[in-house]
This record gives C-alpha cells, sequence and structure tokens, in this order.
C-alpha cells in the first residue's frame, strides 16, 4: 500500500468515524466500516477464547472495534512504508560509500602517480 492510498484510507475512516459520533450508528455506517476493514486487511469480527474449555468462538466486532482494527493496520502500513523507505536510504548510502571509497583509491594512485612522475623530473634535471 502506497503512502497515498494510506491517506485516502485515513480520510475515509474520518469520514466514517464522524458519522458514528452518536451512540447507535447506522447500519449503512457500520457496513461501509466493515467494507473499509476487509481493503486494509483489518480484522472484522473478535475471536473469543474460553479459558478451561478448548473452545473458540467468533463474533462480529463492534464499531469502535472496527474503527481501532482499521487504525492499526493503517498505522502497520506506514510502519512498512516506513521501513521501505529507511532501507532505500541505508542502500544508497551503503553504495555511495563504496563509490566514494573507490573514487577516493582512485585519487590516491593518481596523486601517488604524479607525485613519483615529478620526482622522476625532478632526477632528470
Amino acid at each position: 500500500m502506497t503512502d497515498e492510498q494510506i491517506e485516502v484510507y485515513r480520510e475515509r475512516l474520518n469520514t466514517l468515524t464522524a458519522k458514528c459520533s452518536d451512540e447507535k450508528p447506522e447500519k449503512s455506517v457500520r457496513k461501509e466500516l466493515q467494507e473499509l476493514a476487509r481493503e486494509v486487511g483489518a480484522s472484522t469480527c473478535v475471536l473469543w477464547i474460553h479459558p478451561t474449555k478448548c473452545l473458540i468462538t467468533t463474533t462480529e466486532a463492534d464499531t469502535p472495534e472496527l474503527i481501532r482494527n482499521i487504525h492499526q493496520a493503517l498505522q502497520t502500513a506506514s510502519m512498512i512504508n516506513m521501513c521501505k523507505t529507511a532501507t532505500q536510504g541505508y542502500e544508497m548510502a551503503t553504495k555511495a560509500r563504496k563509490s566514494a571509497s573507490i573514487q577516493f583509491s582512485i585519487f590516491a594512485a593518481i596523486a601517488f602517480l604524479s607525485g613519483v612522475a615529478a620526482w622522476v623530473a625532478a632526477i632528470r634535471n
């Protein structure tokens, strides 16, 4: 997901959150939240694990849980993008350092050979 897509999803989430200001949001808003959750890869259900029995039940997530899950999915996507950007920056810096090291070696060799040529010219005269 790109940064632009994340911003579009955040705007949609903010719009839907503003519509949910009352106690019982409309079903259409809830459906839009569920659709947005599916688009961004957020969970739309809650798992309940019974502490003594080997029983797992699922229920649909409430509106606040949907909003929280969508927000968390968008935060995760933003962190992934930041890590990708940092990795690209590190790779560029590593390549630049290697290139600079090679250039320094070449310039040092040229300077040394220029010094040798000057020394030879001074001896001949």
